[in-house]
């Protein structure tokens, strides 16, 4: 199998008020857009999810289903992308949510073929300063080490970003993947439904930071405390410069959590403001 679509689908819509999986937008459930898109690219779509989901979204056509993996140590999304590559055999992996009303084939299939070029784990910047960690173009050669990721590095907090923090990257601004600045934008609110677009980014990040990451939480868990805070710092100073708020937020929030630090708190509400809202998943 040389490409298994992943599409997430273990929500709980808590925000939606309602299951948006299976919410019609445009007289389709919002959950068809990304099956259909995926078809255009491979015959090997997969939904990750649970069973309270599976009972609504289990007559979907031409899909096959994944219950998530319970005894994995990493929780919500992460544990959607570990079970995924945990039980599927394929080259390359293209991860996305379930609710993205306006993907588009050919955003996906570029995210994709950035992977195989550059054998690298890659990710859409959707705009300004943000990561979608939702969306990951990952090869074969990654797997074993999101699962180790999810298993062993999820002690402090269980995000997708980490498998992107804890893997040296590829981050594709989405001007290189699609003229739609939209088609990357996953769906909270209703509201979002009718949110404009922020802009195309342009930056293409190659991000080699993962040996902090990986040496923070290995100080963390050895009690090592003021090193995994140093670890986070010099980790967040890398985002900082190449001003990606989402995974800086991220790993300040590591860094405050084994250390209240006033100057800390500062800064990620900063951030939280800049990026414009409280992002579920960071």
């Amino acid at each position: 199998m040389e490409i298994a679509a992943i599409i997430l689908a273990g929500g709980k819509s808590t925000r939606f008020a309602e299951d948006k999986l299976i919410y019609l937008y445009n007289n389709k459930p919002i959950i068809s857009y990304p099956i259909s898109e995926s078809k255009k690219i491979t015959e090997n779509i997969f939904i990750v999810t649970n069973e309270l989901e599976y009972e609504k979204i289990k007559d979907l056509d031409n899909v096959k289903f994944i219950f998530d993996d319970q005894s994995l140590n990493c929780k919500g999304s992460a544990r959607g992308i570990a079970t995924a590559l945990e039980k599927i055999e394929s080259n390359y992996y293209l991860i996305m949510p379930g609710d993205i009303p306006w993907i588009n084939s050919i955003a996906l299939n570029n995210l994709i073929e950035y992977s195989m070029r550059t054998e690298l784990l890659v990710s859409p910047i959707i705009y300004t300063g943000i990561v979608s960690p939702l969306f990951m173009s990952v090869p074969k050669k990654y797997s074993k080490k999101i699962i180790e990721l999810c298993n062993d590095y999820s002690i402090l907090a269980s995000r997708p970003s980490n498998f992107i923090r804890g893997n040296e990257s590829l981050l594709i601004g989405s001007y290189h993947l699609i003229n739609n600045p939209k088609v990357f934008y996953d769906v909270d609110t209703k509201h979002d439904l009718n949110l404009n677009s922020k802009g195309l980014p342009r930056k293409i990040i190659h991000l080699k930071s993962y040996e902090n990451f990986i040496e923070a939480i290995k100080n963390f868990k050895n009690g090592n405390i003021n090193e995994a805070f140093k670890n986070f710092i010099t980790e967040s100073k890398i985002y900082k410069k190449n001003k990606l708020y989402s995974l800086e937020l991220s790993t300040l929030i590591d860094a405050f959590i084994i250390n209240k630090s006033e100057l800390i708190q500062k800064r990620i509400n900063w951030l939280r403001k800049k990026i414009g809202r409280n992002p579920k998943e960071i």
